[in-house]
């Protein structure tokens, strides 16, 4: 039988309120027992399900209970809220290991708001708009394997900064490739292939990197390497099995893999040396920060102006005057610039020079337009997904 959030799964965290008498399953985030001025054991949890987390304390048989369960386990409470030092908190008057029973993970951690299937049919679109026979054979090996495929769809970007849920990675690299597709005709002179398989390929050393089956942490090799290092090897093995992949290119894409942290003291061993490394390692770092900054405001609670501080952003976010909150956005304005960067792309007419530095065609159709090409192609990528 597999769990499913209902009744005799417990509220969810986000809906708990001070007073209210809760009993569900949720999962064991961390737990340590601790002991009062009085010396009398007491044990702290943090819980989890896919709202949200709350502190949770057992001051009644503290040690026995610590026993019974691991971090990563899933367990059935039943206990109070109450607000200790302006937060909710659950005092547990019992707390038991689920035994004998399948777990749905998609109850306990956060999921993308975007649907599988929808992002999986984008990422095939943005797959066809790669025309360089080379890095289509690549992509396609790659994105193509089953057991692959299901690992990045379910995996998370990060472990805890951006796009920190199921999906998250999918999502992101979604996002990393719009905004690509979006600057990059304001610089002709950059390779689009590489830009766009470069996007898509930037973390997919996350999938062995990160581990999700019971919350988010990092694995052994993830630890050991980092994701750079894990996808650098994959990639590098996949280039090797393609007949006539040209050196130079290889390169250039790797160096867009290694770079993309921008710096050495965040991960990458050399700063971005081509203009098409530094769009992508800034329009990376456009989508991850923005969405931490939505996450912040997002999480804040009541009408306070400010964010909750962010220890690894070392900063506040500003929500906004109260009387901002009928403003309308700016892209509800065809005329304005957030809408016509929002709109379909499009290649200005005699711009000089098109893809890969070859004359252009004067295109006016949604960037990168679309291309002839050798029989077999289309229908290898059509049933990309």
């Amino acid at each position: 039988m597999i769990l499913r959030r209902d009744f005799s799964m417990g509220i969810l965290i986000s809906e708990m309120r001070e007073g209210k008498a809760v009993e569900g399953i949720y999962l064991v985030r961390s737990k340590s027992i601790g002991t009062t001025r009085a010396g009398k054991p007491f044990l702290t949890l943090k819980l989890q399900d896919r709202s949200g987390e709350m502190e949770a304390k057992v001051w009644e048989g503290a040690e026995k209970a610590s026993k019974e369960f691991s971090n990563g386990d899933f367990v059935k409470t039943a206990g109070q809220v109450n607000e200790y030092n302006g937060k909710l908190q659950l005092t547990l008057q019992s707390v038991k290991r689920v035994e004998g029973a399948e777990i749905n993970i998609r109850d306990f951690l956060p999921s993308s708001k975007r649907s599988l299937d929808e992002m999986l049919s984008e990422l095939g679109d943005c797959i066809r708009k790669v025309k360089d026979p080379h890095l289509v054979k690549l992509l396609l090996m790659i994105f193509q394997d089953p057991v692959f495929k299901e690992k990045f769809s379910e995996a998370p970007a990060a472990k805890g900064m951006h796009h920190a849920y199921l999906g998250g990675l999918l999502e992101h690299t979604l996002s990393l490739f719009q905004l690509c597709e979006c600057v990059a005709p304001r610089f002709p002179e950059v390779d689009l292939d590489l830009l766009f398989t470069g996007a898509l390929l930037h973390d997919i050393g996350k999938v062995d990197e990160l581990e999700y089956s019971r919350g988010f942490s990092y694995t052994d090799r993830g630890r050991l390497m980092g994701h750079i290092v894990l996808e650098l090897e994959q990639v590098s093995e996949a280039i090797r099995s393609i007949p006539g992949f040209p050196d130079e290119k290889a390169i250039l894409l790797k160096h867009l893999l290694i770079s993309h942290h921008g710096k050495e003291e965040f991960g990458s061993p050399v700063k971005p040396m081509t203009l098409t490394a530094l769009i992508l390692h800034m329009m990376d770092d456009l989508d991850a920060k923005s969405q931490t900054f939505r996450g912040m405001i997002e999480g804040s609670q009541g009408d306070e102006r400010w964010s909750a501080y962010h220890n690894r952003l070392q900063q506040f976010v500003f929500k906004g005057f109260p009387s901002e909150g009928g403003r309308r956005r700016r892209e509800d304005d065809a005329d304005s610039p957030v809408s016509r960067l929002s709109a379909p792309r499009t290649r200005q007419a005699g711009a000089g020079t098109g893809r890969n530095g070859s004359p252009s065609d004067s295109q006016s159709s949604d960037l990168p337009a679309p291309r002839a090409r050798q029989a077999g192609k289309d229908e290898d990528q059509k049933t990309l997904f």
